[in-house]
């Protein structure tokens, strides 16, 4: 009798020792700035950066992402330890009887069987969350890829402008000296002074913005990447954007879409409520609950059984069923509205695509003439049949069409880039 405490004893130490235990997550704010500072020192030691190497820098060091993964890791260990059954209960009771100096007592053990399947139920539940939480990582991808990508494309437009903006600059420099030596001479009007010098400080606050616009956007896309703000002085981002119009990206198909990772992630969460639903309606039917008992009594000893379960005579879980069939109504909304919505938005944006790329067209067009036109104008005026303000104005002419042709390619890009990433398809092309 003496080693039924002792290896009670040893049972109790075993089963705390099983159980989980609070650890202490403090945050050390200077510690994490230092490493973030020291891991982004490390990948700006390379200070050119092309397209696909942003790429691959943010797909590991983005927070969102990593956010996103954290998520999924979670999931996936909660389901890992989902569906377990109830832990069983033990009583007992002891009493003594003062006339009679007796000591009787009484314990059981209980058990619940889940004959209603809640276990199961729970797992397939957990398992559901895990694959809406894959396929919210993989839209996290997407949606990264996407914006970096569109980021990067407003760098290179915006650095292209900037050298076209240096360039009119110095064109507009050699101009006014030219302008002034004419004026003096008596051979030009004053005024024309005037549109020169109005030229020049238009072109220099037009450079003093895109100056501005340009570190904005380097910062933006250090950001996306994940990396320390102080890297971006050290960053040569190799852009190298030209004024050739794209190839049209191709639409998804709606088939296509159906397999895009932010409708699978939806149709999981809706799969999701149904299972909820499921569940509580299988709770207003009873658990069974069985075990053995053992009574001493005036010293008797007695070996026994029980059994025990709800009656669902009137609550039957009316009131979790009611709300889960709300949840699973409003959940098969919205997933069929995200799909009108993704089919619209793609179409949407397919138009767009065909309306900037006819832009763009345009634009090349009038870029070519306008060309063409100071090519023609130079040789005369070098010939002297052309006067040095005509020429003049055909550069401006030209300077102006190829501003309008970056405003219309900056804005084709951010489209393309947006339909390259509405499906996973080009995931394994980056």
């Amino acid at each position: 009798m003496k080693s039924i405490p002792f290896y009670s004893g040893l049972g109790l130490l075993a089963l705390l020792a099983s159980c989980s235990v609070y650890k202490n997550a403090p945050i050390d704010l200077n510690a994490e700035e230092a490493a973030w500072r020291q891991e982004s020192g490390a990948i700006d030691r390379n200070t050119t950066v092309t397209q696909i190497q942003a790429r691959q820098i943010g797909l590991v060091l983005n927070p969102d992402l990593n956010k996103a993964r954290l998520k999924l890791a979670s999931s996936k260990e909660a389901a890992r330890q989902s569906g377990w059954w109830n832990d069983p209960s033990f009583s007992w009771d002891i009493v003594q009887v003062l006339q009679e100096n007796t000591l009787n007592m009484s314990g059981s053990l209980g058990f619940t069987i889940p004959v209603t399947g809640l276990p199961a139920l729970e797992k397939k539940v957990a398992e559901q969350y895990k694959e809406a939480d894959f396929w919210l990582l993989r839209q996290a991808e997407l949606d990264f890829l996407s914006s970096l990508d569109q980021a990067w494309n407003r760098l290179a437009v915006t650095q292209r402008r900037k050298s076209v903006i240096q360039d009119r600059l110095a064109v507009l420099k050699k101009e006014n000296g030219m302008i002034e030596k004419l004026i003096g001479a008596g051979e030009v009007e004053f005024s024309s002074r005037q549109v020169a010098s109005q030229r020049m400080n238009d072109a220099i606050r037009e450079f003093q913005n895109v100056t501005e616009t340009e570190l904005e956007q380097q910062m933006e896309l250090v950001k996306l990447m994940g990396m320390h703000p102080s890297s971006v002085p050290r960053l040569r981002f190799l852009t190298g954007q030209g004024f050739s119009l794209p190839a049209a990206v191709t639409a998804p198909s709606p088939a296509a879409l159906m397999e895009s990772p932010k409708i699978k992630a939806q149709m999981a969460t809706y799969a999701t409520t149904e299972t909820l639903l499921k569940t509580e309606i299988r709770r207003q039917y009873p658990e069974l609950e069985l075990g053995p008992s053992f009574t001493r009594d005036d010293g008797e000893k007695e070996v026994g059984g029980e059994i025990g379960f709800n009656i669902p005579l009137w609550n039957r879980n009316r009131k979790a069923i009611a709300e889960a069939h709300g949840v699973r109504n409003t959940a098969r909304m919205e997933t069929v509205q995200l799909w009108k919505t993704e089919l619209f938005n793609t179409r949407q944006l397919e138009a767009s695509q065909q309306m900037m790329i006819r832009h763009c067209r345009t634009e090349l067009q009038r870029m070519e003439s306008f060309s063409s036109s100071v090519q023609t104008m130079e040789k005369l005026h070098d010939i002297g049949e052309a006067s040095l303000l005509e020429l003049a104005e055909n550069r401006h002419q030209l300077y102006e069409s190829r501003l309008a042709f970056l405003d219309n390619l900056d804005k084709l890009l951010g489209i393309q880039a947006q339909l390259r990433y509405l499906t996973h398809a080009n995931l394994q092309s980056k």
